[in-house]
C-alpha cells in the first residue's frame, strides 16, 4: 500500500474506513483488531495506538467515513484497506462485498494521467 504521500488527515480517513468495515457485523474480531493495529503501523499514523483504541470501541460516525469526501489521490489506498478489512476475519460475506461496492461506486476515480 501505497501511503508516503498520504496527509495525516488522509491517513486518519483510511484507518477509519477500513474500520467501518471491521464494524459491518457490528463485531470486532481478534484478527480485524490486529489488522486495525497493523494497519494504524503501516501508515505510520502519529496517534495510532489512541486513534485505534477509538476505533475498537466504538465505529466510526457517518461523517467520517464520507465516500465524496475522499480525494481522487486516496481514493484507491481506501479500496485496498477495505478489500483487506472485510478479509480480516478469514470471512467475506455478501453484505461485507455489497457494502464495498457501494463504496467503490462513490468513491472518486484516479485520473489516467496523474
Amino acid at each position: 500500500m501505497v501511503t508516503n504521500a498520504l496527509s495525516s488527515v488522509d491517513r486518519r480517513q483510511v484507518l477509519r474506513f477500513a474500520a467501518s468495515f471491521l464494524w459491518a457485523d457490528l463485531e470486532v474480531a481478534d484478527s480485524e483488531r490486529r489488522f486495525l493495529t497493523q494497519l494504524a503501523d503501516e501508515l505510520e499514523m502519529d496517534d495510532a495506538e489512541k486513534e485505534v483504541a477509538g476505533l475498537l470501541a466504538s465505529p466510526p460516525v457517518p461523517e467520517d467515513v464520507d465516500p465524496t469526501s475522499v480525494p481522487a489521490a486516496v481514493a484507491d489506498v481506501v479500496r485496498q484497506a477495505a478489500l483487506r478489512a472485510i478479509a480480516a476475519d478469514g470471512r467475506v460475506g455478501s453484505e461485507e462485498m455489497s457494502m464495498f461496492e457501494l463504496l467503490d461506486d462513490l468513491l472518486p476515480r484516479s485520473s489516467p494521467h496523474a
